[in-house]
């Protein structure tokens, strides 16, 4: 099952929090999925669980006792009694305000089950609802931002489509329509990317310094070397033979660690200086 068709069965068990809620659900579902006119009420979906609770919607919104037929594995509703379908279009808005949040939320619920979808966490942050007009889209964004989303509109295949992005704006809007499961999954796979990311950049870090470090390595060693082949070796002061021995000896070795092994002991900076100076004398060999 898809993140998105785990969302709507997470929010097909939203309890209303008001009477109108209902209606306000059905007028988002129809809206952004379906058809309404003066002859009929439709509404299909491939989700089982949707569309009973469409179904639900509108027993408990206008009293009907709709049906659900099946064909080609699309569940449908199907209504065109007159006096039903003159019910539920004087029942919702279809382009007016919605005065309450719990209602903006159903709305908003509603427009999920018909025409919306989020991409998977472990894939992207990216919700979006397919509208059917400009007048739609703004409309769904103008009620969004009543309660406090920021969203965005843009046009493709025909649809104009208003798009959220963001982890925590999607796991809000998530938590806002009844999914709090959802959000909190999101969240979740957002954690845990974010773990993973700074392991990575940690480990690429450490790898990136074990090659400087071996890289210098190899130009103290060669530097050592081309002084010995030349017999300059034993002309050098003790301190700088002591490094340059501890560094054959120990080649895998740290500055720090270097360092901790002279007699007596000096810091990483000490270590540092004499190995320049072999390289400065190889360099003039």
């Amino acid at each position: 099952m898809s993140f998105a068709s785990k969302i709507k069965e997470q929010l097909c068990k939203t309890d209303y929090k008001c009477p109108r809620c209902a209606a306000s659900e059905l007028e988002g579902a129809i809206l952004f999925g379906g058809i309404i006119n003066d002859n009929c009420v439709r509404f299909s979906t491939e989700n089982e669980s949707v569309a009973h609770r469409i179904k639900n919607d509108i027993l408990t919104g206008f009293g009907i006792n709709a049906e659900i037929f099946e064909i080609s594995k699309v569940k449908r509703i199907n209504i065109e009694d007159i006096y039903q379908v003159e019910n539920i279009a004087g029942g919702i808005s279809q382009n007016g305000d919605i005065p309450f949040s719990c209602c903006r939320a159903s709305f908003l619920r509603g427009a999920f089950f018909g025409g919306g979808s989020v991409t998977d966490p472990q894939k992207g942050y990216h919700m979006e609802f397919n509208t059917k007009s400009p007048n739609q889209a703004e409309r769904l964004r103008g009620i969004l931002k009543k309660d406090g989303f920021e969203s965005k509109i843009t046009c493709r295949k025909g649809y104009h489509v208003v798009y959220i992005k963001g982890s925590e704006d999607i796991a809000d809007i998530l938590g806002y329509m009844g999914a709090p499961q959802g959000a909190f999954e999101l969240f979740s796979v957002q954690i845990e990317k974010e773990m993973r990311n700074d392991i990575n950049r940690r480990v690429n870090c450490e790898n990136a310094n074990t090659n400087k470090a071996a890289l210098a390595s190899s130009r103290h060693l060669f530097a050592i070397k081309k002084i010995h082949s030349a017999g300059e070796w034993d002309k050098l002061p003790d301190v700088l033979k002591e490094i340059g021995e501890l560094r054959e000896e120990y080649p895998e070795d740290s500055l720090k660690e270097l360092g901790e092994k002279t007699n007596p002991p000096i810091g990483k900076s000490g270590v540092n200086h004499r190995l320049n100076r072999i390289l400065g004398i190889a360099e003039n060999i």
